[in-house]
């Protein structure tokens, strides 16, 4: 199929093109002065399209409520889709999607990128197990991405990750303070030596070490489960460092919807359609302020664990660690859907132009966030 000329843009296409780092892995842009021995993928096809992450809730909550335990993989709200523009040099003029998790993905990962889950090539089968790797991850936060990648000890360039140093050592820094709180009192009662608090810390960047394990089984979580609880840990202490630095951010956007700038300047010239624009703006406001509201739960549901453990009552926080690969599931949605959301609006609402938009400005940007706020999306195959 063909891009059509002058087709309207999708919002969800927008979402994937400009909602950020946490959204969407642009691989055809990163492998653009890399040479092939370099890619992070071994099909060209591949590495001429663009990863990105999607939420797709359940009708409900799995059996047990957010914060229980259960089957750390029976919860995952994002998926991983891979859009394939039609022309590398121009994505929004439209391409195809696949789906990692749709029924006939392996079908169209051999149909459109030569990927063979039963190909004798050992590059291709390795894409495939690249693919799977990053749908367990539930952003394309580069943090997130070289964590999990490293901790499954997968070789990559890591042009493909492009990351602050000092950032990154500051936020593991601020991951392993506050993880060493609770390890240094579970280590005075019972009165181990510094060196064994050391190991565990180091720990948390190696579930593989022996000291994950213990630590772990300490709290009643299978072996086998220590990765997955330390990623989910670690996670959910990633995003709270995140979300200082987005609330400014939202609160500002909040701000602007409930004032005078929200009103279009050439609202006079379109009377007919306000009240539906205004409904619309209405929504959007209130999906905002329920991603915000998420947000907060999980955090003070954190925090309290974190502060009864380290006073004296472990109950709470083994109880949110058994749950914390779901939780971080939830908590990556929200984060992802507010860093979107402010890297959408304050592309489009500037100081320079009096922080305010025209009628057809605002309609186009209230889709874009509609799409981004949405907590169940429709997949087309195209855009």
């Amino acid at each position: 199929m063909n891009a059509i000329v002058g087709k309207s843009f999708s919002p969800l296409l927008d979402s994937i093109l400009y909602g950020g780092s946490s959204v969407s892995m642009n691989l055809a842009l990163l492998s653009r002065d890399s040479v092939p021995e370099k890619w992070l993928f071994s099909s060209r096809a591949l590495n001429g399209a663009m990863l990105f992450k999607y939420p797709n809730f359940p009708d409900r909550i799995p059996s047990g409520g957010l914060f229980d335990g259960g089957d750390l993989e029976d919860f995952r709200p994002i998926e991983t889709g891979i859009y394939i523009p039609y022309d590398i040099q121009r994505p929004r003029e439209g391409g195809s999607a696949i789906y990692l998790r749709q029924k006939n993905c392996d079908v169209l990962l051999q149909d459109y990128l030569g990927i063979r889950a039963e190909s004798g090539n050992e590059r291709l089968h390795r894409d495939l197990d690249r693919l799977l790797l990053l749908d367990n991850v539930p952003s394309l936060d580069p943090f997130l991405v070289r964590d999990y990648l490293d901790s499954q000890q997968v070789a990559y360039d890591s042009s493909y990750l492009q990351l602050n140093e000092k950032e990154v050592a500051l936020i593991r820094q601020m991951i392993s303070t506050k993880i060493a709180e609770i390890i240094d009192k579970a280590f005075a009662v019972g009165k181990r030596p510094a060196a064994d608090r050391d190991r565990v810390v180091t720990a948390l960047w190696n579930p593989a070490l022996p000291e994950a394990r213990d630590f772990i089984a300490a709290f009643g979580i299978g072996e086998a489960d220590a990765p997955v609880v330390f990623a989910a840990w670690k996670g959910i202490t990633f995003y709270q460092v995140q979300l200082r630095v987005i609330a400014p951010r939202v609160a500002e956007m909040l701000r602007w919807f409930g004032s005078r700038d929200a009103i279009p300047f050439d609202a006079s010239m379109n009377r007919t359609f306000m009240d539906q624009l205004v409904m619309f703006r209405d929504r959007i406001t209130t999906r905002l302020k329920a991603q915000v509201d998420e947000t907060r739960v999980i955090m003070h549901q954190y925090d309290g664990a974190h502060a009864a453990f380290l006073g004296g009552k472990p109950k709470q926080l083994i109880h949110f660690l058994k749950g914390a690969r779901r939780t971080y599931w939830v908590l990556a949605s929200c984060l992802s859907a507010l860093n979107s959301s402010a890297s959408i609006f304050f592309s489009d609402v500037k100081p320079s132009r009096g922080n305010r938009l025209s009628f057809e400005e605002s309609a186009q940007m209230f889709q874009k966030l509609d799409i981004v706020l949405a907590r169940k999306r429709e997949v087309p195959p195209s855009f």
